[in-house]
């Protein structure tokens, strides 16, 4: 599938701040299953003062900025997915990473929601059954939580967005012996203009390796198997290793942020 896409983060500040300097983790690079095409990342003020491949294989780009009182970064790529679509290899050290405990997935925290679905072992089927049964158990609601709200918190209140979701199905998965990743980056689906995206959001969701066929695909918030509409960006322990921006800024103000994310379908390859 072809695809093109525009994504804008902003983050204002009131007031003003007299200089950042933020890691950029939200341009595309080809990968098994991802041939980008074309893509280039825009910031509004500041400058790309390097780009570099962060340890989990992720596109890094370092912007240094000045005085200002917000900061645009825009990405435009075009993609062509589908094909092979997997690493079929996984190293002693991603095993011992991916199914570990990280900072944002405890396996402990699981423990009664498994107990309570009657997912005592850890085979494939029990993975897939906890794929379709998160979309009932828990309320998708924006909002709710945030980049700091831990597992604990969303496991009581039912609630919260794809990164929750993925980091509750993460624990899960690890927790039964599966290596398993938190994967962010862009997915095109149906929308009200015909081959056209519009969302507010960049997606997040997992992927769990297997011997048989290597690191497939899942997302626990749609419930479902990734295939071609997903546009992968990074991949890591949890949401830290995968932050679209993170960075600092001098000066005290107040922070908001919006974003827009645009995806078209122009082909098939």
């Amino acid at each position: 599938m072809q695809l093109e896409l525009s994504y804008t983060t902003q983050y204002d500040y009131d007031p003003g701040v007299s200089g950042s300097l933020t890691a950029v983790r939200m341009v595309p690079r080809s990968r098994p299953g991802l041939v980008v095409r074309h893509a280039a990342l825009r910031t509004e003020p500041g400058v790309r003062t390097m780009s570099y491949t962060d340890g989990w294989g992720t596109r890094v780009d370092v912007v240094e900025s000045t005085r200002h009182s917000s900061a645009r970064f825009t990405v435009e790529a075009r993609v062509e997915t589908g094909g092979e679509a997997t690493d079929s290899a996984v190293s002693p050290a991603e095993e011992l990473l991916y199914r570990s405990d990280s900072s944002r997935v405890r396996q402990e925290a699981v423990q009664p929601l498994i107990g309570q679905l009657g997912l005592a072992s850890g085979a494939w089927s029990s993975i897939e059954t906890l794929l379709t049964c998160l979309r009932g158990w828990f309320t998708y609601r924006i909002g709710v939580t945030d980049a700091t709200t831990e597992i604990e918190t969303v496991l009581e209140t039912g609630e919260g967005v794809c990164q929750d979701f993925t980091h509750v199905f993460l624990a899960a998965a690890r927790s039964w012996g599966w290596p398993a990743r938190y994967v962010s980056g862009y997915v095109y689906t149906n929308g009200d203009v015909p081959g056209r995206v519009e969302a507010s959001a960049m997606h997040a969701w997992a992927e769990v390796f297997r011997d048989d066929i290597g690191w497939v695909g899942l997302d626990p918030t749609h419930g479902g198997y990734v295939d071609d509409q997903y546009i992968v960006v990074a991949a890591g322990r949890d949401y830290d290793d995968v932050r679209p921006v993170r960075g600092v800024v001098a000066g005290m103000a107040h922070q908001s942020q919006h974003a827009e994310l645009v995806i078209q379908h122009t082909g098939l390859q």
